[in-house]
């Protein structure tokens, strides 16, 4: 850890947890998401060496609120979490701006999914940072990474305000060459609160010291390094970036040396280096802006371009120059720039033909033995015996591919939306909605947000039914700890699922076993029936976590196929409808085939297969 400077290779996520620890951090909370998850994983791995504290809390806002009681107390402290996490956490950020983050420094980081690759949507949480009226800070790459972190605590120790650090899904994800310095060996210790941690009665005070203390940020953002600016004499053109779109925008700048196009890159982009920028603008007849995922930057700069004697010519996402969705890239660059500078397009578009033969469909679906899976065939099977009747709410998770499940799953939104949505559902049969509801989540989403509705479905009796999929996991993001894993670290205290339900009072409480498709149908199909408010606690298994605690691990149950019990093509249920990775079509002899390099060996298709074609081998 505290060798002589060096290079080392690194993601995004590792170079802001090392720049946390170089930073002196001794607190580190966070709700597992992707893109975020691992900037937390990193820092678990050297909690112990490093005397530092590492949790994964129940939700995002529960993370923040922890955090913020360690920098208030002087403890150096960092959040991460995912762009809709930071929705989950805004109540609190909005009242933690005014009553000012402490003595430790206090650091947010968010990552944004642009394109939402594992998202249900790709909001720019940049926006925030606007309504906090907070220091916001974008790495543009990974040595960035590293180091605006260190520089957002000491800005936040600073100023005594928490300080937001946005990365995106790319920065995130690849990995890049790192100078690392030597990790701090700052004492941790607290300090007490002597602060009086509330904005009543007069909010507007506080509000007003905050929007000094941005001012003052602002003058030291005037001089900040990480606004980096590529200059050409007599440029006409300029190109305004923040985060990876500035990696992008320098790649398409170099295939027009023959240009004049000057580039800027903005590292501090709230409060903006307005003296800074102003003077370039000056300076340009035409400006591109280059950012991820909204108009930010683009919106900001037009605005501050009312005070110039003559504004160049603006051109972005506002324009369409820019696409206002999606993720960005050195083509869409690329493309924008062919087109104020009157070149050419066949180029790019000749290249984006030649690359499409090289893309390969791979359509999302559950792992090989995924009890998830049997939980939505037994909803389909249960749906065509209620004549389709049927509708199934749920959120997100690792049970949210079951909208890709012959749309198995009718709504999926925030985490919690699922129980929300069907205690709605659940309340309208007076208004003629005939449907039976099943609300689903996963075991780490019900701690995360569903007690709330769960809570207003029993106040309200909401005629649903509430399955609880729990594979004592949060499987989605890499089988992190949460309240109700059976696994728990010495010092943390498990809380079971059942004695929070039963405590709740519902009408009908059951627990089924998900590895039995059969009973779980029965079960099902019983349960949707009743009147009132039904809950089940089906108990669940996620296969890639059971390799991972026994190594080598494999089912009990090999499976073969009959082929003279088999249909052929006049059925193919197993490979066509079940969906298992394991289970394929054999074009060449018309049978499907077991992959025994994929099967877990769970068993679940021999539940699956109407002909008894599929058995049991030794």
């Amino acid at each position: 850890m505290n060798k002589p400077k060096r290079n080392t290779i690194m993601s995004g996520n590792e170079a802001i947890a090392r720049g946390a620890l170089e930073a002196g951090i001794g607190f580190c909370a966070s709700y597992p998401g992707t893109p975020s998850t691992e900037i937390a994983m990193n820092l678990f791995e050297v909690a112990v060496d490093q005397g530092i504290h590492v949790e994964w809390s129940t939700n995002e806002k529960v993370a923040m609120e922890v955090t913020a009681a360690a920098s208030w107390a002087g403890v150096p402290a960092l959040c991460s979490m995912k762009s809709l996490g930071l929705n989950v956490a805004s109540d609190f950020l909005l009242n933690l701006n005014l009553s000012g983050s402490g003595k430790g420094g206090l650091v947010i980081v968010v990552c944004d999914d642009p394109k939402g690759h594992s998202s249900s949507n790709e909001q720019d949480s940049r926006f925030y940072a606007k309504a906090a009226k907070i220091p916001l800070l974008e790495p543009s790459n990974h040595q960035d990474a590293k180091d605006i972190t260190k520089e957002a605590f000491r800005i936040s120790r600073k100023y005594e305000v928490p300080v937001l650090v946005r990365s995106t899904t790319r920065l995130s994800h690849s990995r890049g060459l790192v100078q690392v310095g030597n990790v701090s060996s700052r004492t941790r210790k607290t300090i007490g609160l002597h602060e009086k941690l509330y904005n009543i009665p007069s909010p507007h005070i506080r509000h007003r010291e905050l929007l000094e203390k941005m001012e003052r940020v602002a003058e030291e953002y005037e001089e900040s390094g990480f606004n980096q600016v590529k200059s050409t004499e007599r440029a006409k053109l300029l190109v305004i970036s923040s985060g990876i779109s500035s990696l992008y925008s320098q790649e398409a700048i170099q295939a027009f040396e023959s240009e004049n196009i000057s580039h800027m890159n903005l590292g501090t982009t709230n409060p903006l280096p307005r003296k800074r920028i102003k003077q370039l603008l000056e300076e340009s007849e035409r400006v591109l802006f280059v950012e991820e995922n909204d108009p930010f930057l683009e919106e900001a700069i037009r605005s501050l371009s009312v005070e110039l004697k003559k504004a160049p010519e603006f051109f972005g996402k506002m324009t369409g120059h820019i696409p206002s969705y999606g993720e960005m890239n050195t083509d869409v660059v690329l493309d924008a720039l062919l087109k104020l500078l009157g070149k050419d397009r066949k180029r790019i578009e000749e290249q984006a033909r030649n690359f499409e033969d090289l893309l390969i469909e791979r359509p999302l679906t559950f792992c090989a033995g995924c009890t998830h899976r049997n939980f939505y065939w037994s909803i389909r099977t249960v749906k065509k015996r209620l004549g389709g009747k049927l509708i199934v709410s749920g959120d997100i998770g690792c049970y949210s591919l079951g909208v890709f499940y012959d749309e198995a799953m009718d709504t999926m939104h925030a985490m919690g939306s699922g129980i929300g949505i069907g205690s709605g559902l659940g309340k309208l049969q007076r208004f003629g909605f005939d449907s039976k509801v099943v609300s689903v989540a996963g075991d780490s989403t019900f701690f995360h947000a569903c007690m709330p509705g769960l809570i207003n479905a029993r106040h309200k009796n909401a005629d649903l039914t509430f399955a609880i999929l729990d594979n004592a996991t949060t499987a989605m993001t890499g089988y992190q700890v949460h309240p109700g894993s059976k696994i728990q670290d010495e010092n943390l205290q498990r809380v079971q699922i059942e004695k929070l339900v039963r405590a709740i009072d519902p009408d009908f409480f059951a627990i089924g076993d998900a590895t039995d498709i059969k009973s779980m149908i029965s079960l099902l199909y019983s349960t949707v029936q009743k009147n009132g408010l039904k809950v089940l606690l089906l108990n669940s298994v996620c296969r890639l976590e059971e390799v991972k605690r026994k190594p080598g691990f494999i089912g009990a149950i090999p499976v073969i196929i009959d082929q003279g019990l088999c249909r052929r093509e006049k059925c193919m249920i197993c490979a066509a409808d079940f969906g298992c990775p394991a289970l394929v079509w054999d074009s060449n002899t018309n049978y499907p085939v077991v992959l025994a390099h994929v099967c877990v060996q769970c068993g679940a298709c021999i539940a699956v297969c109407p002909h008894n074609a599929i058995l049991e081998g030794e």
